[in-house]
């Protein structure tokens, strides 16, 4: 899914080259996405977020979905049924935690790519996804249109 909005070349390169990192390396179906939701009221955020995940489709029950939109000061980590064994809610929490942390900082991509990492390490390593299933997680460009969920103040 998703890098994209307000993002350079060079910062959707980190982006992706972070989740094709964790796709090899754990096994784990990361998408990201970047740029904020088409939203009557901010409070919609998590559950826009699941639609989101929801429509991954087969793929949803095992993915993890981490949801970036900087203009509505929002971030969110959604992952499936499947993945919560492998990546308990206390890990989302943590890396949305650490991603707001760097947002505030000022670094938006470096608070994404870390939470990703940190992530694939609490899933610890796996066989990697195979290339069709890395061909159904390809990254595309965001819209504007797990448990770990906050504000970005």
């Amino acid at each position: 899914m998703a890098t994209g909005d307000g993002l350079d070349p060079r910062q959707q390169e980190r982006i992706e080259s972070a989740v094709e990192r964790v796709r090899r390396e754990n096994g784990l179906d990361v998408s990201v996405l970047v740029g904020d939701l088409e939203l009557d009221d901010l409070t919609q955020f998590r559950a826009a977020a699941e639609r989101l995940h929801a429509a991954l489709g087969e793929r949803s029950p095992s993915a993890v979905l981490v949801v970036v939109a900087p203009g509505q000061r929002r971030v969110e980590v959604v992952t499936g049924p499947q993945v919560r064994r492998r990546v308990p809610d206390r890990v989302s929490a943590l890396a949305v935690l650490g991603m707001t942390s760097a947002f505030r900082g000022g670094d938006l991509v470096s608070g994404i790519v870390d939470a990703v990492r940190q992530v694939a390490d609490a899933a610890g390593r796996r066989p990697a996804l195979s290339p069709v299933q890395q061909q159904q997680g390809e990254l595309v460009r965001g819209s504007d249109g797990a448990h770990g969920t906050a504000g970005i103040h």
